[in-house]
């Protein structure tokens, strides 16, 4: 296994379920397109999800890192320094030997359309597509996950479960180095003053590697 060298994943496959499009539009039980009654909605959710085919483009990188223990609420790692700190990091890290930082984006395309239609006035077909690209940022770093969970697995370990910045008590100060250890530079994603990524249709999170009985 190798550590702090970074894995790029590049044209992600991918599927746009119209159910979990509707949930994430918050539509009351409905689960397909058609039941939808005012046509016009029908028409934004169905067109978004054609257009959006042609501009996702999912890409990931992960990158894995050797812990050294536990020192009072910090996560010792000679090369992620003391980013794994506080409760929550010890919970999910204090029985790791290693943990991965990953990044998953959907691209610029999307959010750069929906900006597009939205000057043009076509609002519900701009709101359709931003849910469509809302709910395939976390579908990208699903697909990361598994090639993550895959390597843990390769190596004899089991994985935890995912966690973001920003969550609990590891706040999204820690974003700026989650982003620069995962390498996430490496498939587009930068941050703003404020951490917030950009694009924004995109997702970092740590996954630890427990060790087994």
């Amino acid at each position: 296994m190798l550590t702090n060298k970074a894995t790029v994943l590049d044209n992600l496959p991918f599927t746009i379920e119209p159910e979990r499009v509707l949930r994430e539009m918050r539509v009351p039980r409905i689960k397909t397109i058609e039941e939808i009654e005012e046509k016009p909605l029908a028409e934004s959710v169905k067109g978004a999800i054609d257009k959006a085919y042609g501009l996702i483009h999912g890409r990931g990188v992960f990158t894995t890192f050797r812990l050294n223990g536990v020192d009072g609420n910090t996560i010792l790692s000679d090369d992620a320094g003391s980013l794994f700190k506080g409760a929550n990091m010890v919970k999910l890290l204090g029985g790791c030997d290693f943990a991965t930082l990953m990044a998953a984006t959907i691209g610029p395309d999307l959010e750069n359309e929906v900006e597009r239609i939205q000057k043009a006035g076509e609002l519900t077909d701009a709101y359709a597509l931003e849910m469509v690209g809302g709910w395939m940022a976390d579908y990208m770093a699903d697909k990361v996950d598994e090639f993550v969970e895959r390597a843990v697995e390769k190596a004899g370990y089991k994985r935890t479960m995912r966690f973001s910045p920003g969550y609990g008590d590891w706040s999204l100060d820690n974003q700026p180095e989650t982003i620069r250890l995962s390498q996430a530079g490496k498939i587009g994603i930068t941050l703003t003053q404020t951490n917030i990524m950009m694009p924004r249709k995109s997702v970092s999170a740590v996954i630890g590697w427990e060790r087994m009985g």
